[in-house]
């Protein structure tokens, strides 16, 4: 691919013939085949999807937001080999009982079970048109009755959540360009909201600032509405409501960010409200945040084992015991269509209680690396968060929001990031 241009740089967002860019085409064909070679290693003839990251992910089909994932009216199969088929209400909005087309009650009501039993007929008809009846069958999620009914017809069935999670892990070219242009958006959601935040303003009144600058450009939608402010930040993850923010709050916030094309920008920033200092107790919680991140951004390096950085981060920038117990559930998760795998746990597996998977980071995944600092009983939490793309030189910082000076003047400076 020839650009103007560094590789590392952003790509514009229109068509223009200067140079190239997002390639479309290539985007769902090299994702399709990552998919179908996760499918050949399960050993499964075919997958059945739901849930809508999941079909845009292996069809290119763009569902209706927040209600695609609590619905069942859109489905497609994939097979190991070959075109992915979407259901007829996928296509055209169109529904038709009769065909078997639906299963969720939201349609079909009284007759739930009847209209499982026509689409289980429906399913089986087309898993022999594709030529993979009999062979295992892997789902991501399904309502009970349409469970029931591919039970009845001798489906073997099988779990298609792993294949999918490992596909989507590493990242094509073109989804990088597309991850960088989240982040990019990401980045000045971030700063308009630090810019908006004043005594008086309220956290919902933020979070409309950011999901407003992430749909002016490009956006797509947002997986969470965690802005908070003062004692709404601990513990963490309690969400935006109608309380106002005062001087000498810290104001912590999630990006959670679907960007252009619903590729996902996650990362974290706290600011101080007002012209004030930060307080012993606020810039204790920015100093563990700050550093454990950039303390431990060395250690993620390709070929190294999950339980390895774990030990590394941790032995590097250890938790007190007061901040254990409020700590983020994992060190890093990945991103892509939204937080996905990989994870990195913690290594003494007290979060999950089974510990890290048995596997090694790989070039062009792409995680977020956490940094929350919630003290047990404090009136607040500082939440920080860095994205990081996994290269063959170590890892890249994509995420270039800046952080409240008036604490990051007073930490001393990090070991220097690989280049």
């Amino acid at each position: 691919m020839v650009r103007f241009g560094s590789q590392r740089d952003l790509l514009g967002q229109e068509t223009v013939d200067f140079d190239e860019r997002v390639d479309i085409a290539r985007l769902k064909r090299e994702r399709l085949a990552r998919l179908q070679a996760e499918m050949a290693k399960a050993d499964l003839g075919g997958i059945l999807i739901f849930d809508p990251v999941n079909i845009r992910y292996a069809t290119g089909h763009r569902q209706a937001g927040v209600f695609g994932m609590r619905s069942f009216l859109q489905y497609a199969i994939v097979p190991q080999e070959g075109e992915p088929w979407l259901s007829d209400y996928a296509d055209d909005g169109s529904w038709d009982l009769e065909k078997g087309t639906l299963i969720d009650f939201f349609p079909t009501g009284q007759y739930a079970e009847d209209a499982a039993r026509l689409w289980g007929d429906r399913i089986t008809s087309v898993l022999k048109d594709m030529g993979i009846l009999g062979q295992r069958l892997g789902f991501d999620r399904i309502e009970f009755n349409g469970l029931e009914s591919l039970r009845s017809h001798e489906i073997t069935l099988a779990d298609a959540r792993i294949p999918f999670e490992r596909a989507r892990s590493i990242k094509t070219e073109d989804e990088v360009s597309l991850i960088r242009q989240a982040c990019a958006v990401a980045d000045i959601s971030i700063c308009a909201v630090r810019d908006a935040i004043k005594p008086g303003v309220t956290e919902q009144e933020l979070f409309a600032v950011m999901t407003y600058t992430n749909l002016k450009h490009g956006g797509e939608h947002m997986d969470a509405r965690l802005m908070s402010a003062g004692g709404n930040t601990n513990p963490w993850g309690q969400g935006a409501t109608d309380r106002i923010v005062r001087p000498g709050d810290l104001v912590g916030y999630d990006t959670d960010m679907a960007g252009p094309m619903g590729y996902f920008a996650d990362f974290s920033r706290t600011y101080l409200c007002g012209d004030g200092p930060p307080n012993d107790e606020q810039m204790e919680a920015y100093k563990l945040g700050y550093n454990f991140i950039y303390n431990s951004l060395e250690f993620f390096q390709v070929g190294a084992s999950f339980q390895e950085v774990a030990e590394k981060c941790v032995k590097r920038t250890p938790y007190p015991e007061e901040y254990m117990y409020q700590r983020y559930p994992m060190i890093a998760h990945g991103d892509g269509m939204s937080d996905e795998w990989p994870c990195v746990y913690w290594p003494d597996q007290s979060w999950s209680g089974f510990g890290n998977d048995d596997d090694v980071l790989q070039e062009n995944m792409v995680l977020s690396l956490e940094g929350l600092a919630s003290k047990r009983g404090a009136r607040e939490s500082v939440k920080l968060e860095e994205e990081i793309l996994i290269t063959r030189n170590g890892p890249e910082v994509l995420s270039h929001a800046p952080f409240d000076d008036r604490f990051v003047n007073h930490i001393p400076v990090p070991p220097p990031q690989p280049s």
